[in-house]
């Protein structure tokens, strides 16, 4: 560690000696990623998991507490009993970190994204820093900035909102000021680096991940008992004093925390976590899957050659002191992003391991252009006058347009163009077409929706509940609503038939997955009075 962060700063110094325009080269990626997801950010209807977690901004911004007022289930095993009262299925950080926003911003799902939006940014030039501070040319950091921006993982985590990727940021930086304690001995940075690691906590449990690398980085450096020790309550505390921002509240909500943070947490990631590192096959299998489907099938490959080829790339050109920890950190934030989740279906925690990826993939990219990193003491690569620049330049080019290449399959490009053709159309904009939709239908009764519009439906006034799986949320009560609006995720699971609803009328279409459609549905005994 102490070695990876005298490979950063040797580096850097170059790096900030650089003319204005090629300090601030990682914009174009960040322009990229904003023209290629705000229209989607814009325009799209509610997405998975978006049902549950954008509307708690929301009431924090009006109420000061986290909640889902649309779902008064009963059912522990829905992991959301009671979250109509205050929600505890995840930590509450992102909830509060959105609620400024409702108070710029109309409400509603686009304004639920900004945050993670933001967080998209940020991660850009943060990759693109990253390998400028492995000592990696401009280009190399700039190829590696840009495949992230227009990578699945970074357009998932960037547009969904979930706090993934915010626990991602948090956990890269915590590490990052890591290396800064380990090369000062400053235990002020690593005071820091335990508040990232606390923050990260409180947007979501993934941060263990980081947590574990760090304790392994304490125990492993080459110290006394005692400075181990001393390094690990200083780092402990930080971290756990952060953590104490949310005792307040589940003070306030003891039973709803253990309803819902046990049920969804604690109890569904499977074995505990010692024996899912001792044994981690279950996990690596169910990971695995859920990586291919997150990055899909190029990305994936890509990102496996990159850590593949990476590891050994940097283990023969790089001194064994800087390869070791940095490799360490590379293949122990897949193999712990994999048993720390367990068999939780979400994906967006892959968004972590990228991001050290991405260094090892500049590495590799340098090396094949002939640019040579193992001396720490060198100038900055970019800078060198040596033969071969020509064919550095060649390989560059080949480079960029063989791996950007690669990653556009399924990065969202006819969406955006879509979105971008036909902005503002209420057959793609989904703000306007369910504001057009209820504008058709009557303010009064109680109304059912799914994911894609149950927070508009909230929004407008109207008595609302989150249309799911009829007993498995609602048990045998009573449901008197007077309209159902299903979009795809209803339609999919039929649900229409569990709440024998009859169809009355269709808006949009499916044609495309862009377009907005809903299906309005009516209880079948009012249909036939």
């Amino acid at each position: 560690m102490n070695s990876l962060r005298n490979k950063f700063e040797s580096r850097s110094g170059g790096f900030h000696d650089k003319t204005l325009c090629v300090r601030y080269v990682w914009l174009i990626p960040v322009l990229l990623f904003v023209v290629l997801r705000l229209p989607a950010l814009i325009h799209m209807p509610g997405g998975q998991d978006e049902h549950w977690f954008a509307v708690p901004g929301y009431t924090v911004w009006k109420e000061g507490i986290p909640r889902i007022p649309y779902v008064p289930t009963q059912n522990r095993d829905t992991f959301f009993k009671d979250a109509d009262r205050c929600l505890f299925t995840l930590p509450p950080a992102l909830f509060y970190l959105q609620a400024p926003f409702f108070a710029i911003f109309p409400a509603g799902y686009p304004t639920a994204r900004i945050p993670l939006f933001l967080a998209a940014l940020a991660t850009i030039p943060l990759t693109f820093g990253l390998c400028k501070r492995l000592g990696t040319s401009d280009a190399a950091a700039l190829l590696a900035a840009t495949l992230m921006a227009i990578g699945r993982p970074l357009m998932f985590t960037g547009l969904v909102v979930r706090p993934d990727l915010l626990c991602a940021v948090c956990g890269w930086l915590c590490i990052l000021m890591l290396t800064r304690f380990f090369a000062d001995g400053r235990l002020s940075q690593l005071s820091i680096s335990g508040l990232f690691c606390g923050l990260g906590a409180l947007f979501h449990p993934f941060a263990l991940v980081f947590a574990i690398q760090v304790g392994f980085a304490i125990v492993a450096m080459r110290s006394s008992i005692i400075d181990k020790a001393k390094q690990s309550l200083v780092f402990g505390l930080s971290t756990g004093a952060t953590l104490l921002l949310w005792t307040p509240l589940i003070a306030m909500y003891p039973q709803e925390f253990e309803n819902q943070f046990f049920a969804n947490v604690v109890d569904r990631a499977g074995p505990g976590i010692g024996s899912r590192m001792l044994f981690p096959w279950d996990s690596l299998r169910h990971h695995a899957v859920l990586l291919f489907e997150f990055a899909g099938v190029w990305q994936c490959l890509l990102l496996a050659s990159a850590l593949v080829a990476g590891s050994v790339v940097i283990l023969t050109t790089q001194p064994r002191r800087f390869a070791v920890p940095y490799l360490g950190l590379c293949w122990s934030s897949v193999y712990l992003t994999a048993v720390v989740a367990g068999i939780h279906p979400t994906k967006g925690y892959w968004v972590y391991p990228v991001f050290w990826i991405m260094g090892a993939l500049a590495l590799t990219v340098d090396w094949f252009a002939g640019t040579v990193h193992g001396d720490r003491n060198s100038q900055a690569a970019g800078d060198r006058e040596v033969p071969g620049r020509k064919r550095r330049r060649i390989v560059y080019w080949i480079s960029a347009v063989l791996l950007i290449g690669i990653s556009l399959p399924g990065a969202g490009l006819t969406s955006s163009y879509r979105y971008v053709r036909y902005w503002g159309d209420p057959k793609y904009h989904a703000p306007t077409f369910i504001a057009q939709v209820l504008d058709d239908l009557p303010k009064e009764g109680l109304f059912l929706a799914d994911l894609s519009y149950v927070f508009d439906v909230y929004l407008s006034g109207r008595e609302t509940l989150l249309c799911q799986e009829r007993e498995f949320y609602w048990g045998d009560q009573t449901i008197d609503y007077a309209v159902i609006l299903l979009a795809w995720e209803g339609l999919d699971a039929n649900w229409s038939e569990q709440y024998d609803a009859v169809l009355e009328k269709t808006y949009g279409t499916r044609e495309r997955p862009q377009n907005c459609f809903v299906e309005v549905y009516r209880p079948q005994e009012l249909l036939n009075e």
